[in-house]
């Protein structure tokens, strides 16, 4: 029994699956070293700018003094304002503290451009109370853009703390300078790996291609279509180019097997064409006992017929017959072991088994005899010459196999069966069913007979009770 199929997951997705995990793999790397690594330099860059801010604002603080003693609240508001143009350093604020840690809000002052491009709600708050938004630069919390330098002021000599000064310098240029930098690189990482995922499914898809072709060809085989060919797809200079022109080769060779089969089987049965084609063994069909139903029918009259006409009308006259036996016997299951001149040979129960091998016998004879009735009317109203078959039947225990030389064999059944069976046919007129004793019992519960007396046979010492079989009773045709 075959299992059942495992759920798929295509190839081209393997492909581009395994593709992009190698695009992430080195797009992490190529990030590492192109953005991260980068960013954190410009993070110490940043650091060290600050610093340098720092160094440079230091200097500040003195010159803000007038005296050594106390701020000059002009002097202060006036480096807020020009130390961009004066030192190329922007301070946002500067904070005075007393030597008591008070805040000096006159003295401190605050460059309200600079402030409103680091935080537009804090410089609408000083527009609106000054002192208020002191107040809330002087909790220290750190503001963005903005980094405090706290820088302690001590009286001439060093001996005495004056007050303290915070500075708020601007690391807005800095800020935006970093932050675009950053979102310039994540944009370029973005765009490279969508174009490389897109690469890895055109790359995967254009690599699966091929095989989903190959695949669907291998399906048109299944369903018995052999003149497919391997699609241009995947006529490549690769393994798939090689698999490709191994399919064709094996879709001829199945075609040429499909050809051998036809052509094997209007020879021999299809069974036996079947079973020849599939055993590894040419030999195979050993000889083995069966219990088998033999039908035997014969042209009547054919020697006066035959010389009336020309061969080809006689070869013609018996294949439109012929063509009647071979259909109703595949029909009812059995099988045209062989014909011989004008008679054939048929059977049941070889090479397959069957269960009512004598029923199916004498269905298939009287079916056979109205076909041939209905033929030879239609043959004489086309003014051509008509015959009539008459048969014989019986059924036994005979040996089915191979019989003839190792280079020449023949699937057939022999036995006195067999040979009871044609005795039988040669005692049939044409239109006529005769069948043994044996097959009689298995079918005259369904059948309309009539016996004949005892008849001398051939290889036989006693007599043999004869039944014509003459139609099938009106129930039994109703159940069947």
């Amino acid at each position: 029994m075959l299992e059942a199929p495992m759920r798929r997951f295509p190839l081209r997705l393997k492909i581009a699956g395994f593709a992009a995990g190698l695009i992430l793999l080195a797009t992490a790397l190529v990030a590492l070293f192109t953005v991260i690594l980068p960013w954190r330099a410009k993070l110490k860059a940043q650091e060290r700018l600050a610093s340098q801010l720092v160094k440079t604002a230091l200097p500040l603080g003195i010159d803000l003094r007038a005296d050594g003693a106390y701020f000059d609240p002009a002097r202060v508001h006036a480096l807020v304002a020009n130390s961009s143009r004066v030192q190329g350093v922007e301070i946002v604020y500067a904070l005075i503290w007393d030597d008591k840690g008070n805040l000096d809000s006159a003295a401190s002052s605050v460059n309200t451009k600079l402030l409103q491009k680091a935080s537009e709600p804090l410089a609408q708050l000083y527009l609106r109370d000054p002192a208020r938004a002191l107040q809330v630069l002087a909790i220290g919390r750190r503001q963005p853009g903005i980094r405090r330098l706290p820088i302690k002021l001590a009286a001439e000599g060093g001996h005495s703390i004056i007050g303290r000064l915070d500075l708020g310098l601007s690391t807005m240029a800095i800020d935006f300078e970093l932050r675009r930098s950053l979102i310039r690189d994540a944009f370029v990482l973005a765009g490279t790996l969508f174009f490389a995922v897109l690469s890895a499914l055109s790359i995967a898809r254009r690599i699966a291609q091929p095989l989903t072709d190959l695949s669907a060809a291998m399906g048109r085989v299944r369903e018995g279509d052999f003149e497919i060919t391997a699609s241009p797809s995947t006529r490549t200079n690769d393994e798939i180019g090689d698999l490709a022109r191994s399919f064709d080769e094996m879709a001829q060779g199945l075609k040429e097997r499909e050809r051998l089969r036809g052509t094997l089987g209007r020879y021999v049965s299809g069974d036996v064409a079947e079973r020849i084609l599939s055993e590894d063994d040419d030999l195979s069909l050993r000889g083995e006992v069966r219990h088998v139903a033999v039908l035997f029918l014969d042209v009547r009259g054919f020697t006066t017929i035959s010389e009336k006409l020309t061969p080809t009308e006689v070869v013609a006259l018996l294949n439109e017959y012929f063509d009647v036996v071979v259909d109703r016997v595949a029909a009812h299951g059995g099988t045209v072991n062989k014909f011989i001149g004008d008679a054939a040979m048929c059977i049941w129960g070889a090479p397959k088994h069957a269960a009512q091998s004598e029923r199916s016998a004498v269905l298939c004879a009287l079916e056979i005899q109205t076909r041939a009735k209905q033929l030879s009317a239609e043959r004489t109203r086309r003014g051509l010459t008509t015959v009539g078959f008459g048969i014989g039947i019986n059924a036994g225990e005979a040996v089915a196999g191979n019989l003839g030389a190792a280079k020449r064999l023949e699937y057939t059944v022999i036995g006195d069966a067999v040979n009871l069976a044609q005795r039988l046919e040669s005692q049939a007129r044409a239109g006529e069913v005769l069948v043994s004793q044996p097959v009689y019992e298995k079918v005259a519960m369904e059948v309309e007979a009539a016996p004949r007396d005892p008849v001398k046979l051939k290889g036989k010492s006693k007599p043999v009770q004869l039944w014509e079989i003459r139609r099938v009773k009106l129930a039994a045709t109703e159940a069947a």
